[in-house]
């Protein structure tokens, strides 16, 4: 697979990705509001869809020791620090692919969680439908990810992101959900994630396969 140059922003950010203040700012409270949507289940196949460096990889690993975790990015440079990570455990493998264009099997999937990184999918619409491929009936999808709270401020985003060389869509929850829904997903769940110096906090959508 050729290297996207939108893959090189991602393996120049992996240098500072793993930042101990970064991480418990940032990204933990997500984790662990992801981790909270799941507890109780027991699933046996689990995706880490836009996995990074695998911090939330090596954590559903830990929720679900008997499950297969698998973490999937498109980045060189996220890959081999989460593989570095993992160097000692068992817990998890990772896969270098396209968020649009998984090497999985249909309904193979008993969870898929994407955090921080559906937000940067050219096309949400394919992506939307790849999440629902993926998952079995029953299955379930959590995404946590950047949300603006109307279409403008969606598209000022974009523009201004545009500008700066890695366009982001931050389309607001009700946009999401019809996304989701239009790909054979029911929606359980939508609120904000609590987390410090960000405004609007990110938006946890939970969602079951039909």
């Amino acid at each position: 697979m050729s290297v996207p140059a939108e893959s090189i922003f991602f393996d120049l950010w992996s240098a500072t990705y793993d930042r101990p203040g970064l991480q418990r700012t940032t990204y933990r409270p997500i984790h662990d509001a992801v981790l909270n949507r799941l507890d109780g289940l027991k699933p046996d196949h689990v995706l880490d869809l836009g996995c990074g460096t695998g911090q939330l990889t090596e954590r559903l690993g830990a929720a679900f020791p008997d499950a297969l975790v698998v973490g999937a990015d498109l980045s060189d440079g996220m890959l081999e620090r989460a593989t570095d990570r993992m160097a000692n455990e068992h817990a998890a493998a990772f896969l270098r692919a396209d968020a649009q264009h998984l090497p999985i099997a249909d309904g193979s999937l008993d969870i898929v969680t994407c955090t921080e990184s559906f937000h940067w999918y050219a096309d949400q619409t394919a992506a939307a439908a790849e999440l629902a491929r993926l998952v079995r009936p029953g299955g379930r999808v959590v995404i946590a990810s950047i949300a603006t709270v109307t279409g403008f401020a969606d598209d000022a985003i974009q523009r201004a992101s545009t500008l700066a060389g890695r366009p982001v869509r931050a389309i607001p929850k009700r946009q999401l959900r019809r996304l989701l829904e239009a790909a054979g997903l029911n929606v359980l769940h939508q609120g904000r994630i609590p987390r410090l110096g960000f405004v609007p906090w990110p938006l946890l959508t939970d969602a079951t396969r039909r």
